[in-house]
């Protein structure tokens, strides 16, 4: 969880974009909900990572997780990347 805080702590000093700080924590969250990667061995990677969503927290709420859904489907869809948005559509949909 340290990587987890000190990304959000030092973005600025890694010189990252607002943009690009976007994009990396959607394509991880991503990743992690399609099972392509654990928390784990993205963390292990001993790089600073974004994430949509804090990882220690212990329960979301299906409203949050919605929200959290709807915010990548919104996310890809602007960037014409609809199999994706499929994917995230049918994992909102079990919720």
């Amino acid at each position: 969880m340290e990587n987890f805080n000190n990304f959000f702590n030092n973005y600025e000093k890694n010189e990252i974009t607002n943009e690009e700080l976007v994009r990396l924590a959607n394509e991880n969250t991503f990743s992690i909900l399609m099972g392509k990667i654990t928390i784990e061995e993205l963390f292990e990677q001993d790089i600073d990572i974004p994430l949509l969503v804090d990882p220690s927290e212990k329960s979301l709420s299906n409203e949050k997780k919605r929200e959290i859904l709807e915010g990548m489907i919104e996310y890809y869809t602007e960037g014409e990347e609809y199999e994706k948005c499929s994917e995230l559509v049918k994992l909102k949909n079990k919720l």
